[in-house]
């Protein structure tokens, strides 16, 4: 959110706790049962006196799963910025089916909107196809990585390494992944998988290890911290990304900064990142021989990624965003 005061000054209202500088706590108490939900609900009922007090010339939303819901038109610009949508989501995790629930308040969002920003070009035709919202209302800015945090470090990798970092859910297909290991170690015993994060589906994942038999060849990092991640990535010979879905995977493009390739699954979010074959491979989601084969591939021979591409760069992310807001 902008304050007129000053045109580079930002403000930033979350229910988080932290020390970011312009950073408002917000403090309402449905937020703690009702999540994004609560975020929407406080939104709706302060944004006209949050303009007021805080002098705000231009707001950012953020929507989507998890995001917020803009349902009151507010008597500035407003830019929503959609990671993907509701219909994304439901149509491709059986299990989350019942958020199409959220589908009327989402597309009223986006048409309430001033601008929309969307995270590729995968989303931008979803929200013109299923949600009827013209084109020319729609700019798409891809995530950017920091490649002084994320770059190449020269080091030797570490024969045979494959890398994981990720939330430990059922969307980002950590499963498929584990479940491919025993195909890769029949080509390539000594092939080993760095699993780096925390979530939910931790102790199911390290159940399904064991019932595969795969104790020694699978190695769970836990929170991985930012300053030890880009020398993971440095060491590993290929990252997999074996994702569900992704609005857009940004776990592809640190690995890239990195110098490193990349097998990620053939879906919105990942396809476009790694459409060329100098920066890795792509395999249907659920095809176990396939993504075997492509982990197999890249560690009989280890290659450097090709050159990021300057859209995933964060200095022209910044100067694209800074243009819609001046």
């Amino acid at each position: 959110m902008y304050r007129e005061l000053n045109r580079s000054e930002l403000l930033f209202f979350s229910p988080a706790d932290n020390s970011l500088a312009g950073h408002i706590r917000i403090r309402f108490r449905p937020i703690r049962l009702c999540k994004q939900v609560g975020v929407s609900i406080w939104l709706f009922l302060k944004g006209k006196s949050l303009i007021s007090d805080h002098g705000l010339e231009q707001l950012n939303i953020h929507a989507g799963p998890g995001g917020v819901l803009y349902i009151r038109k507010l008597p500035i610009p407003v830019i929503v910025t959609c990671h993907h949508t509701y219909w994304q989501q439901y149509t491709q995790i059986r299990s989350q089916f019942w958020k199409r629930i959220f589908l009327p308040l989402e597309r009223r969002t986006y048409r309430l909107a001033d601008r929309i920003i969307c995270d590729c070009e995968a989303t931008k035709q979803v929200l013109i196809e299923r949600y009827a919202l013209p084109a020319d209302k729609m700019t798409v800015i891809h995530c950017a990585v920091d490649t002084v945090r994320f770059h190449c470090l020269n080091l030797e990798k570490k024969p045979h390494t494959l890398l994981y970092v990720g939330r430990i859910a059922t969307r980002k297909g950590i499963d498929f992944l584990i479940r491919s290991i025993p195909l890769v170690l029949q080509a390539l015993p000594a092939a080993r998988l760095l699993v780096g994060g925390k979530g939910e589906e931790l102790a199911k994942m390290k159940a399904l290890v064991r019932k595969l038999g795969v104790e020694q060849s699978v190695t769970f990092l836990g929170f991985v911290p930012d300053e030890e991640l880009n020398r993971l990535y440095n060491e590993a010979e290929c990252v997999v990304v074996p994702s569900v879905f992704e609005g857009f995977g940004i776990t592809v493009i640190e690995a890239l900064a990195a110098g490193t390739r990349v097998v990620g699954t053939d879906v919105d979010g990942i396809r476009e990142t790694l459409e060329s074959r100098e920066q890795g491979r792509l395999v249907p989601y659920g095809d176990l021989p396939a993504l075997a084969n492509a982990i197999v591939a890249e560690l009989r021979e280890p290659k450097r990624a090709g050159e990021l591409r300057p859209e995933y760069r964060v200095e022209l992310f910044r100067e694209r965003y800074q243009e819609l807001f001046d």
